[in-house]
């Protein structure tokens, strides 16, 4: 107090309601779960416009360059020259089964139409497959070759062992490089049997009920095969299919079928002991290959054109990469191979 007024030494601090303390952090959450939405989506929509930006301009390249769209695959110029003679190449490359032979099919059939190919580079990199599929394949570039009287020439790469020498049976004249694995000639099946495991550790039994004494062979749940069942799968199974095999190596190499059979023992050779047996033509690189492409279509010069299935969102993704391995394994191949329904395999293992 001072002549007579009082004044208060400090002015205590003003309560502030519980309500407008909350108010601005959750205010601020809300602009920022906002602002995370908004930017997701910002950025979702970017991917989209940059698929279809690489995909117009895939398009308008191939346009450009000669090439065309047609059961979803693309040319792409491998080699330049005219596109009114061009030799078109077909890949063979991982494990032969039936997506392939669909894949090889559609190119097959495209280069079949187009008038301007002149013949077809059968470039193979695979240690084989499955029997079945293997022949569809040869049947395949048989027929083609047989109906538009276009030449084929096999180029091997790295691999092109037991199914994959059967597919370049196909092809007029095989080109393998200096350090190929070819050959394997032979077929193979392998089983599982899963009743110890699942009697012994998982104290499953399990019971199969058939009509018909073979219906079953083999059956994967019992404890394995007896003499009986292993020789009726040698002569039901094997025997026809290495018969068939062998059959199309010495029509394919107008070669003495006893020769053949003296090298069908499953037996890999690089090319210069293939070339000594008379399984492939020539030793050299896939320049070599487009050479005697263009001499056997009576060629001076072509075009060289792959075909190539277009880029879209899911390869931007990741969702359809591939690895480039020789053996496929995604879990529907792996699912495939471990099925326990019999299958012969034209399938170099060695690997």
């Amino acid at each position: 107090m001072t002549d007579g007024t009082w004044t208060p030494a400090s002015t205590p601090p003003q309560p502030q309601p519980a309500a407008t303390a909350a108010a601005t952090p959750r205010k601020r959450s809300a602009v920022t779960i906002l602002t995370v939405i908004l930017l997701v989506l910002s950025i979702a929509a970017n991917v989209v416009l940059l698929a279809a930006v690489i995909g117009l301009a895939t398009m308008v390249g191939a346009s450009l360059t000669g090439g065309g769209i047609d059961d979803n695959y693309l040319e792409r110029v491998v080699e330049k020259g005219p596109a009114s003679h061009k030799i078109a190449v077909i890949r063979v490359e991982g494990l032969i089964y039936d997506p392939l032979v669909a894949a090889v099919h559609s190119q097959v059939r495209r280069a079949a139409r187009d008038d301007d190919v002149k013949a077809v580079i059968l470039r193979i990199n695979s240690p084989g497959g499955y029997l079945t599929a293997s022949d569809m394949l040869y049947h395949e570039i048989q027929s083609f070759r047989e109906e538009t009287g276009k030449p084929v020439i096999a180029a091997m790469d790295g691999v092109a062992a037991s199914g994959g020498y059967y597919a370049a049976c196909a092809a007029e004249t095989i080109v393998a490089q200096q350090t190929t694995i070819t050959g394997s000639i032979g077929v193979i099946a392998q089983y599982y049997f899963l009743s110890g495991l699942l009697q012994d550790k998982l104290g499953i039994h399990t019971v199969t009920l058939k009509m018909g004494d073979q219906k079953d062979w083999p059956n994967m749940l019992s404890a394995g095969m007896t003499a009986e069942q292993t020789e009726y799968i040698m002569t039901a199974l094997l025997e026809p299919g290495y018969n068939r095999f062998v059959d199309v190596v010495a029509e394919a190499r107008k070669t003495d079928r006893q020769k053949v059979l003296a090298l069908a023992t499953g037996r890999i050779f690089v090319a210069a002991e293939a070339k000594a047996n008379g399984l492939i033509d020539e030793i050299g690189y896939f320049e070599r290959a487009v050479e005697i492409a263009k001499e056997r279509a009576g060629l001076a010069e072509a075009r060289v054109v792959e075909y190539v299935q277009p880029f879209g969102l899911f390869d931007l993704l990741g969702a359809s990469a591939k690895t480039g391995a020789l053996i496929d394994l995604r879990p529907e191949t792996l699912t495939a191979l471990v099925t326990p329904s019999p299958r012969v395999m034209t399938l170099w293992t060695g690997q």
